[in-house]
């Protein structure tokens, strides 16, 4: 998906910024749309769901995203998750409406870095006010948010060094809890585990997260220690029981160190309370690092089509079932990875391999060629293609 690459707005005195309405619910854009034009906002973008938002931030500069939170496929909660780890599209403000003001449900919100939270009802002055806070806030020229804001680009660049350098120099002149536990994260990527683990034992337990202990888990596991592990996922899951997220990366867990009967009851009360298609995605995955392909396939059937961020476990599964001998059912989902992700190598050569298999020379051979001129240095594709062509 192309997205939007242009400077980032400043700060404008009127209310022409652009704003994006997502909601599933007819009615309630209706209503946001009629309450935010009588304010002067008419610079509106109307989405009925996460992926149609996603198709409209790729189009054009957004100033401002207001999503409902329950939604199919891809929930509010999931579309906040995408733009603030998105390292083009992070500086985007997203205020979340929900219909209850239930404290997991904002605490969930706070932790995945929203930028408002509106409960219905809700009336027309506390909508435009949230708004203009949020714009406020994100507009801010503060010289240590500046600072805070370029290492959490760097952090999602996946420039973990120079994150951490800018992260311990932020440390040395304020204690921010958000600072320090990108830090720490930063640490994980590069492997300096005890040093992640002392900062996060250092952390105020009144300033603990899932976050914390979800990544603690993490660190552990990496190390093979699976009991401190579990231990510290479990403890996310219960500070953040809404976070499915969590909820899979202990089913994981427990799948790692045998506990095969706990991994399946965890995954089962996830699929039992409507999950969202990334959720069900994040599930095949588990299950496919396990070799159940039947299992990982019932997932994904529920599913809509992948977006890009969901390709590589599509890509997997159709892996699985190019070795399954299920030929026919792994060319149709490396068509439709294709049709969202058309520049990728990797996919067009995965292809090549199946229309070899299935003695499909000629299709083979233009997967192959396409694949090759998309990653030149890619030895496996010029073996294929020289066997192709012999």
């Amino acid at each position: 998906m192309a997205i939007y690459k242009g400077p980032l707005r400043p700060f404008k005195r009127t209310n022409d910024e652009s704003l994006l309405v997502v909601d599933d619910l007819p009615q309630m854009r209706d209503m946001l749309r009629v309450m935010l034009k009588k304010n002067g906002y008419v610079n509106l973008s109307i989405a009925e769901g996460g992926k149609h938002a996603l198709r409209h931030i790729a189009q054009k500069p957004i100033d401002l995203v207001i999503t409902d939170w329950n939604m199919p496929n891809m929930s509010g909660i999931e579309l906040l998750k995408h733009i603030k780890g998105d390292p083009r599209l992070y500086t985007i403000p997203v205020m979340m409406i929900s219909d209850e003001r239930a404290s997991d449900k904002v605490l969930y919100a706070v932790e995945e870095g929203a930028d408002g939270f509106l409960v219905k009802p809700f009336s027309e002055n506390d909508l435009i006010k949230n708004i203009k806070l949020a714009l406020a806030k994100s507009a801010s020229t503060d010289e240590m948010k500046q600072k805070i804001s370029e290492m959490r680009r760097l952090k999602l660049s996946k420039n973990y060094r120079e994150a951490l350098e800018l992260g311990f120099e932020i440390l040395k002149s304020t204690k921010n809890q958000r600072v320090a536990l990108m830090t720490c994260e930063c640490l994980y990527q590069v492997e300096e585990y005890d040093k992640a683990i002392a900062m996060i034992a250092d952390t105020d337990e009144k300033s603990r997260s899932s976050q914390h202990s979800n990544l603690l888990g993490k660190i552990h596991l990496n190390l093979g220690q699976y009991d401190q592990g579990i231990l510290a996922l479990e403890q996310a899951v219960k500070m953040n029981p809404l976070n499915y997220e969590r909820k899979i990366d202990l089913a994981g867990a427990y799948f790692a160190a045998g506990r095969n009967a706990e991994a399946e009851k965890v995954i089962l009360s996830i699929l039992t309370a409507h999950p969202t298609d990334l959720e069900l995605i994040s599930i095949a995955q588990i299950y496919l690092d396990q070799d159940q392909m039947d299992k990982a396939g019932d997932c994904l059937k529920q599913t809509v089509d992948p977006i890009k961020e969901t390709v590589p476990v599509f890509n997997n599964y159709a892996v699985a079932l190019r070795r399954a001998d299920r030929l026919e059912d792994a060319t149709d989902i490396y068509l439709k990875c294709l049709k969202i992700d058309p520049e990728s190598d990797v996919l067009h050569y995965n292809l090549a391999v199946l229309y070899a298999k299935s003695n499909k020379r000629e299709e083979a051979r233009a997967a192959a060629e396409k694949a090759l001129k998309l990653n030149p240095d890619n030895e496996h594709t010029k073996d294929l293609l020289m066997k192709l062509k012999n």
